[in-house]
């Protein structure tokens, strides 16, 4: 599993599901490991993690993927994005967060709902969060149903 994580929740909901999936299962940040990358020849599952920020996801993460792109076309492939947002605007996130041919060919595809973890931005990230969002939208949001159906969607298809 593979993915980045500007404030944690990204991060979080990784080792979550690292718990959740069947076989042996490593752990890959982007923020630590973006040049030490394990052989993805390995790997028979890729899952892929980033944060929609200002709509957009990861730098890393996009880097990751179009680096890659021809080698996790032959992957089975798990896609997924945090975002703040849920339905269709969280899906129109999701759907710009990795390039075509990787949503077309992945087995499980979704969005985990986002937490705003003021602590931890930086003041214009503040600001903006406050400008664009009501303040019943600033909760923390953290769905378990969510990651497990992922999870399980993924081990049904699971290759032994």
């Amino acid at each position: 599993m593979v993915y980045a994580s500007r404030h944690g929740t990204t991060k979080e909901y990784a080792r979550k599901l690292l718990k959740l999936l069947d076989g042996n299962v490593d752990l890959c940040s982007l923020d630590e490991r973006a040049n030490s990358m394990p052989d993805l020849s390995d790997y028979n599952t890729i899952v892929i993690g980033g944060s929609i920020h200002y709509g957009k996801n990861s730098k890393l993460v996009l880097k990751f993927a179009n680096d890659n792109i021809e080698i996790l076309k032959t992957k089975r492939l798990g896609l997924f994005v945090t975002s703040h947002f849920d339905g269709e605007k969280a899906m129109e996130q999701l759907h710009n967060a990795y390039p075509r041919e990787l949503l077309e060919r992945a087995l499980v595809v979704n969005y985990f709902d986002g937490e705003l973890l003021f602590p931890k931005m930086n003041f214009i990230e503040k600001m903006v969060a406050k400008l664009v969002l009501k303040a019943d939208e600033i909760k923390p949001l953290i769905s378990k149903p969510k990651i497990t159906d992922f999870a399980n969607k993924l081990n049904e298809l699971y290759e032994v």
